[in-house]
């Protein structure tokens, strides 16, 4: 039974679910606090270009999620880079704005996540060869 389900993937389904959930909130959090300046890779961003950069968590949560739940193999990658992304940019934070646990945490979880997630990467290969995946179904004559 344990077998089947790593097979399938519901572990990595699951985190899909939750990063769709998370990118709600996200979404959420920027709609009733606008004025919440982001504090990206050790920079404070205010203003009236906030808004649109703060954009970019909810999508990519949201990406990453519909990923997840449908086991793509871009997901993978994605969820790699934007996590490293987190890291380097609440490290820079760290530098910058002193030491926090929250970011601390943060970074913690975000760096288990990564290990794990590298653990499973089976589950995002594409099952097909790229020569097989691009190659003709029927059975033309190729000159």
């Amino acid at each position: 039974m344990m077998q089947q389900t790593n097979r399938r993937g519901i572990d990595i389904k699951l985190f899909g679910a939750l990063f769709v959930l998370v990118g709600l909130l996200d979404l959420l959090i920027i709609e009733w606090f606008p004025a919440y300046a982001l504090k990206l890779f050790g920079v404070t961003i205010a203003g009236p270009m906030a808004y649109i950069v703060k954009l970019h968590s909810p999508a990519v949560h949201f990406l990453i999620g519909y990923g997840f739940i449908f086991l793509r193999p871009w997901a993978w990658g994605l969820a790699m880079a934007y996590g490293g992304f987190g890291l380097i940019s609440e490290l820079m934070n760290q530098w910058q704005f002193g030491f926090h646990q929250l970011r601390t945490g943060f970074m913690v979880s975000t760096a288990l996540f990564l290990c794990y997630v590298a653990w499973r990467r089976v589950l995002f290969a594409d099952p097909l060869p790229p020569e097989t995946r691009l190659a003709s179904s029927s059975r033309e004559v190729h000159l």
